[in-house]
């Protein structure tokens, strides 16, 4: 070490940059669950990375799959390849290959996109980007799409095509 300050390492052996961001937990095949007031799970989510961000607590997922109970209306899943929840952990930012799955016995209602809103306690579902819905043999296309997990309703957005066959 002595040798090092005095002389020994030359200005190019010096690493200089910034530090890395301080980090809170750090988990792999990890399971996040929520209960809720009735003492059944809210929501699930599992990742095979978990990393809190210090410097604004939020939480920062590596594929991830959510899972949601819907009041009346079963179960929803979600997957995509990253996510991010904030402090709070009122909402959820779901990016890269989104796909949300509805419950068989309601339809089994598939949608695809690229990045979505999560809202957890009204259990809303939004984005400004392209979607497309799969419900049985039916297809839509649309731009934008606002999905009430818990009604059970669905709102395309702008540029609505879509295809029906018998």
């Amino acid at each position: 070490m002595l040798y090092g300050l005095f002389g020994g390492w030359e200005e190019s052996d010096v690493e200089r940059g910034p530090a890395a961001a301080p980090r809170g937990y750090f988990a792999t095949d990890a399971t996040m669950t929520e209960m809720g007031a009735d003492g059944r799970p809210r929501f699930v989510v599992h990742a095979r990375e978990i990393e809190q961000d210090l410097s604004d607590k939020s939480v920062q997922f590596t594929d991830v799959t959510l899972d949601y109970q819907a009041r009346d209306l079963g179960n929803w899943h979600l997957t995509a390849l990253n996510g991010s929840m904030p402090e709070d952990r009122k909402s959820l930012f779901l990016a890269g290959d989104v796909t949300i799955t509805g419950a068989a016995d309601r339809g089994g209602a598939v949608i695809r996109t690229d990045k979505v809103d999560y809202d957890i306690d009204d259990g809303i579902v939004q984005t400004a980007e392209p979607v497309s819905v799969r419900v049985g043999k039916h297809d839509l296309n649309a731009i934008g799409l606002r999905a009430m997990l818990n009604a059970g309703t669905l709102r395309l957005e702008s540029k609505v095509n879509g295809r029906f066959t018998p």
